[in-house]
């Protein structure tokens, strides 16, 4: 193998560097989000909680929050759910995109045609599992909506009970 072989390895094993990259940046906000709906949950629960502990269970303003604490927290277990697999997925195309630098170096050194497929195969599947976590965690982002509409529409028609 000559320098020219060498530089073309590389350049061939720098596109999966790329999406790993693209894999990162995405992985960093499904992340945060995922954080975040977490800690929401927790705090929800927390409330849900102290509400218990007061006991002021006749009080129009209680049952009402516990209502909707009660309609939250499962969306929210949902909504956490899915950015889980999200997340998952994406360690996943990041594992593939790896799997794949060594497979495109294999395949040059070897330069064998079904080791190169191989290789493209690999890229593909790497880049169908980041498509995949993008999608999941668009349905996220629509569980989300919904939840929002849901929580301003339930406060709106409280002025009809208090």
């Amino acid at each position: 193998m000559n320098i020219a072989d060498v530089i073309q390895t590389i350049q061939f094993i720098i596109a999966p560097v790329v999406l790993v990259t693209a894999c990162a940046i995405i992985q960093g906000g499904i992340l945060g989000r995922f954080m975040y709906v977490g800690q929401r949950i927790r705090s929800l629960a927390s409330e849900r909680l102290e509400l218990l502990h007061r006991g002021n269970m006749n009080d129009g303003f209680t049952i009402e929050r516990m209502q909707e604490i009660d309609r939250q927290i499962p969306l929210l277990k949902q909504r956490h759910r899915l950015l889980q697999k999200a997340v998952l997925i994406i360690y996943s195309a990041i594992s593939v995109f790896l799997l794949s630098m060594f497979v495109i170096a294999i395949s040059v050194a070897s330069k064998l045609h079904l080791v190169a497929m191989l290789a493209l195969f690999c890229f593909l599947v790497g880049t169908w599992l980041l498509l995949c976590s993008v999608i999941v965690a668009g349905q996220e982002v629509r569980m989300s909506h919904h939840a929002i509409c849901y929580e301003v529409n339930r406060i709106a028609s409280l002025d009809k009970f208090f």
